[in-house]
């Protein structure tokens, strides 16, 4: 079907447009679902075969005066519509309460701002809504360096009729046409996920390398006292608003796969830590597990992640924190 301006009507009927001429004719009349148990379809299916029986005309819809097509262009519609109902949002500053207050599910499009300023438009999908991807985010830019989290806030847009629709590229064709250095984070690989252990040397992305993680902050995250050292690891890896991935075991049911983080690794079971009041700095904290340990383990700090493994590599563009 040829594409109208949203909510254009195409009608039938005698001098009518071009859209009103007769098209090519069926190789049938009309094609039923012959369900037994509905009346509407054995009323049609008595209609069909008088019409066939009796020798009438075969005419397509578009010459029947009575009968016409609406088609809602909602792609058009979101062009035209999203982009300025999202600028006149009021911004929210992106916290936590805010975040869980949004309808749970709800999705649509989003948009971070950095001191007022457009710096990031995203969409949810089926399996992540609001409350999914602004948490992410929001635990992305805590303990930056060079970037203050109450600087940052959002605006999000509920979209009831949500299809396939890439309003994600709607709000950047819109937003870029008006400022071309606008949405700066977009191709930042803000939200990336962790690339994983066999892929430590990776190029880190531009969001990391602008903020850098930091591990000088005192955070309140482990409890004080003796205890394993696997268990102020999963303390940290759960307190922390970056990646922090440590080595586990084998998964002896999974081929080529680990245990999961709360499992951890034999020596991360078997060794003991006194670990003194807090809060501490992850720094410390990494320094302390690193010397319960038997000997072999390292800290590593990427840009955007930390690191605890047996092994003895040195990535390029990572610091060695321990061991």
């Amino acid at each position: 079907m040829a594409s109208r301006t949203p909510g254009s009507p195409k009608t039938g009927g005698t001098g009518a447009t071009d859209a009103a001429r007769p098209t090519e004719a069926a190789s049938s009349i009309v094609t039923l679902d012959a369900s037994p148990e509905a009346d509407d379809d054995d009323d049609a299916l008595r209609a069909a075969k008088f019409l066939s029986t009796e020798g009438h005309a075969q005419l397509s819809p578009e010459t029947v005066s009575g009968y016409g097509e609406f088609e809602i262009d909602i792609a058009a519609i979101l062009r035209e519509q999203l982009p300025p109902f999202m600028l006149e949002l009021m911004p929210s500053p992106l916290t936590a309460e805010n975040v869980l207050a949004l309808p749970e599910r709800a999705r649509g499009a989003y948009m971070l701002l950095l001191d007022q300023t457009p710096v990031y438009v995203g969409k949810t999908d089926s399996n992540h809504g609001f409350r999914d991807r602004l948490s992410r985010h929001f635990y992305t830019v805590q303990q930056r360096r060079g970037l203050n989290p109450a600087a940052i806030s959002f605006r999000a847009v509920r979209i009831l009729v949500f299809s396939n629709f890439d309003v994600e590229a709607i709000l950047i064709s819109r937003l870029r046409g008006a400022d071309r250095t606008g949405l700066a984070w977009n191709t930042t690989g803000l939200g990336s996920n962790d690339p994983g252990h066999r892929r430590e040397t990776q190029a880190p992305g531009p969001f990391d390398l602008l903020y850098p993680i930091r591990i000088d902050i005192p955070v309140d995250i482990a409890t004080a006292g003796s205890q394993r050292v696997l268990d102020v690891l999963v303390s940290m890896k759960m307190g922390l608003p970056y990646t922090f991935r440590y080595e586990t075991d084998p998964d002896p049911r999974r081929p080529n796969k680990n245990v999961r983080f709360n499992v951890g690794h034999q020596d991360q079971r078997d060794s003991i830590i006194e670990l003194p009041p807090g809060p501490h700095t992850v720094h410390d904290l990494l320094r302390f597990v690193v010397v319960a340990l038997p000997p072999g383990w390292r800290a590593q700090l990427f840009p955007g992640r930390v690191i605890l493994y047996k092994e003895d590599t040195k990535y390029a563009g990572a610091s060695v924190v321990a061991g």
